[in-house]
């Protein structure tokens, strides 16, 4: 819980004590939260659902994403994943030298690594792909 109200305070731009007073509670009850003191009662998470009418319940109250009723969940995958441009070279110079020493190539032109990754990979069959709409329906197609 103290995640959450220190999230609430960066994210809504506040300080504890403009926090209290939007709130309607004293400023040591809100530095008690923030020091893990005190856990909020019933009537805080009240007033904090009443000041803020764009913070999802679930999320203060069971840590469900998203923080706010109108946005969408950041959903962590392989295309979502963000890589700083250094990274992305040293990533890429790791597994370009990785594979040409496990696999004896001499070149470290890209075309020919790409080529001995494909020739080397076994072959795969598509067996079910799944499609999600924005209505929360889906299609499913099997080969």
């Amino acid at each position: 819980m103290i995640e959450k109200f220190k999230k609430i305070l960066e994210k809504e731009n506040l300080q504890p004590r403009e926090l209290a007073a939007k709130l309607g509670v004293q400023p040591s009850a809100i530095s008690h939260i923030l020091n893990g003191r005190n856990n909020p009662g019933v009537a805080i998470l009240q007033s904090v659902m009443t000041a803020f009418p764009n913070i999802n319940p679930e999320w203060l109250m069971l840590g469900k994403e998203p923080m706010y009723k109108n946005e969408k969940a950041i959903q962590r995958d392989l295309f979502n994943q963000e890589y700083s441009e250094s990274s992305k070279i040293e990533i890429s110079e790791r597994l370009e030298s990785d594979f040409s020493t496990k696999n004896n190539i001499q070149t470290t032109e890209p075309q020919t690594i790409i080529k001995e990754v494909v020739r080397t990979l076994p072959p795969k069959e598509i067996l079910r792909i799944v499609v999600y709409y924005s209505d929360n329906t889906f299609q499913e197609f099997k080969s």
